[in-house]
């Protein structure tokens, strides 16, 4: 008798451990299709904004994911958009090349099928590491950092007037815009730090919290060129 009811516990041990498998290879695999599923919703972003701002000069190297923050996506505009040192308006070709690529940008972004996956675009000015003469250091980190600031929603304004008279595009554009500015901060790497291309704007789009989550366990879809960490 007790070898029988041993038996039948051992075997009641069996049947749970083997329940307990089942369920975490369950649960893992519908963890990882759910994060190869956001992922590639992610990489298809990429690819829908490579091929449409590239109508507006903008190189496709320029719009990638980061690599050390994967749940966002960054668009960093091309050397035209640039600005004067020390100046907080963009220049003529600048303005042309934003109001170009807005359109195309928020088309994409405000598609239903991408816009339930976004938390926010987040627009980053930039300044090079130049300094008024005879200002202090500190100082001239803070003055750069308000200059930056100043960029960035310069960027804002014209890109927010660009889509004039598109009302749908435009109440979904300004749900996920924000502005702010990194002054000196997050140079470019491997160039020097007062050079042009540090007077930047970089567009960072956010994926939702649920989705980065996600994220973070999935492996990239496609394939690309690694974007600079702005």
């Amino acid at each position: 008798m007790k070898n029988g009811s041993g038996a039948t516990s051992s075997s009641l041990t069996d049947i749970l451990a083997s329940l307990v498998a089942v369920f975490v290879l369950l649960f893992v695999a519908a963890q990882n299709n759910r994060g190869a599923g956001v992922a590639t919703a992610r990489d298809v972003l990429i690819k829908q904004l490579r091929g449409e701002l590239v109508t507006a000069g903008i190189d496709s190297a320029a719009v990638d994911s980061v690599p050390n923050d994967p749940s966002s996506v960054v668009v960093i505009l091309p050397d035209s958009v640039l600005f004067e040192r020390g100046d907080n308006l963009m220049s003529a070709a600048g303005r042309n090349v934003v109001r170009t690529a807005t359109p195309l940008l928020v088309g994409v972004i405000c598609a239903d099928s991408i816009r339930r996956t976004l938390d926010q675009m987040v627009v980053e000015g930039h300044t090079d590491n130049t300094i008024p003469w005879g200002m202090l250091p500190e100082s001239g980190r803070m003055f750069n950092l308000e200059l930056s600031q100043r960029r960035s929603m310069n960027f804002v304004a014209t890109s927010t007037a660009t889509l004039a008279g598109r009302d749908k595009l435009l109440e979904c554009y300004l749900s996920l815009v924000s502005a702010t500015g990194r002054g000196q901060e997050n140079p470019l790497p491997n160039i020097p730090a007062d050079s042009s291309p540090q007077r930047r704007v970089v567009l960072r789009l956010r994926l939702r919290t649920e989705i980065r989550d996600s994220v973070r366990i999935a492996p990239r879809a496609l394939g690309g060129v690694d974007a600079k960490d702005p």
